[in-house]
C-alpha cells in the first residue's frame, strides 16, 4: 500500500511539474496568437500577420524577454525598451544644443537645425551620435563628436571625417576630389586665422576670400 501511495504522488508531482512548464508567459501577443504553447524554454503559438494569416511562431529563450512578448506582422518577439513615441534614445548631450534647434533622433542619427559661424541656419545630421562618449558639438553648422579639446572651424569639415586633434595637430582622413579618403594633417591648427580648407586630400590653412563689391 505504501508504493502505491509513494508511485501515486510521485506520479502528482510530475504532472504538476510538467503542467507548471507549460504555463505560457503573459504579453501582447496573446491578443493576436493561438495555440500557444511552452516546451523547453521556447514558447509556440500561431500568430496572425497584419493581413489576418496565421503564422507558425517560435520565439528562444523567451524568460529573457525583460517587458513585454509581442506579435510583430507573425513572428514572436521581446518588446523593445525605446523612447518615448517609439523614437530612439534621448539626445545626446553637449554643446551644439545652445545654437542648434529643431533637435530630433532619428535611429541612431541625429538630426537638428545648425547655425554657422556667420549665422545661417541649416539642417545637420550625424550618425551613430549615441556613440560619443563625450558628448556633440556644433562645428561652423556641422555636428560633431566631441574631443577633448574644441575643434578648429573651417570649410574643411564639409569634406572631411574622423576629425580628431593630437595636441596642436589636426588629423582628419580627407576627401582628395577623386572619391579617395587620404589621411591628412595640419600642425599648429590653432594658430590658424584664416580658413582650415582641404585642398585635394591636404589641409591647409588659406586666406578668407571676401566678396568685393562691385
Amino acid at each position: 500500500m505504501r508504493c502505491l501511495r509513494t508511485l501515486g504522488l510521485a506520479a502528482i508531482m510530475v504532472a504538476g511539474l510538467g503542467s507548471a512548464q507549460e504555463v505560457a508567459p503573459p504579453g501582447s501577443y496573446r491578443q493576436t496568437c493561438s495555440d500557444i504553447s511552452v516546451k523547453k524554454g521556447n514558447l509556440y503559438a500561431k500568430c496572425q500577420d497584419e493581413k489576418g494569416k496565421a503564422h507558425s511562431a517560435k520565439l528562444s529563450g523567451y524568460e529573457k524577454c525583460g517587458s513585454d512578448i509581442v506579435n510583430k506582422n507573425g513572428s514572436l518577439e521581446c518588446a523593445r525598451r525605446e523612447g518615448h513615441e517609439g523614437h530612439a534614445p534621448s539626445q545626446p548631450p553637449g554643446s551644439y544644443t545652445e545654437t542648434c534647434k529643431d533637435i530630433r533622433m532619428k535611429g541612431s542619427t541625429l538630426h537638428a537645425i545648425c547655425k554657422s559661424l556667420d549665422g545661417r541656419e541649416a539642417p545637420a545630421s550625424l550618425r551613430d551620435a549615441n556613440r560619443c562618449s563625450q558628448g556633440v558639438v556644433n562645428v561652423n553648422g556641422i555636428l560633431n563628436c566631441a574631443v577633448s579639446d574644441v575643434l578648429p572651424p573651417g570649410s574643411y569639415i564639409s569634406t572631411c571625417k574622423d576629425v580628431r586633434l593630437q595636441g596642436t595637430t589636426l588629423v582628419a582622413s580627407c576627401n582628395n576630389g577623386k572619391d579617395r579618403w587620404i589621411t591628412a594633417e595640419l600642425h599648429d591648427a590653432h594658430k590658424c586665422s584664416g580658413d582650415i580648407a582641404n585642398q585635394n586630400g591636404v589641409l591647409r590653412c588659406a586666406p578668407i576670400k571676401r566678396m568685393e563689391r562691385r
